[in-house]
């Protein structure tokens, strides 16, 4: 697996912790976008109840086996070793784990 080209970003935030960029709020105010994300609150619930556990989750691509560090609204956070993916839901299939 390689790494990605810039990982200074562990040092900025624990797994799980998340911080906008410095120029994101002001391009919020100029653009006042609105969206919408489809969710689904059960699937999302049994995520949180897994969270800091060892899931595997398959996705489009393929599967991964990590630590669940972080659950947001859009994606989740798996980490492997020591690097955090962040996997959008519409590319995860399915998940293992408990419950």
């Amino acid at each position: 697996m390689q790494r990605p080209p810039n990982d200074s970003y562990r040092d900025i935030l624990p797994p799980g912790h998340y911080a906008y960029s410095s120029g994101f709020p002001a391009m919020m105010k100029n653009l006042s976008p609105t969206y919408t994300i489809p969710t689904e609150p059960v699937f999302l619930d049994h995520l949180l109840m897994n969270l800091e556990k060892t899931i595997v989750v398959a996705t489009t691509m393929g599967t991964l086996e990590g630590k669940l560090t972080g659950v947001a609204i859009d994606h989740i956070q798996l980490t492997i070793g020591d690097i955090n993916y962040h996997l959008r839901y519409q590319h995860i299939v399915y998940y293992a784990g408990k419950p």
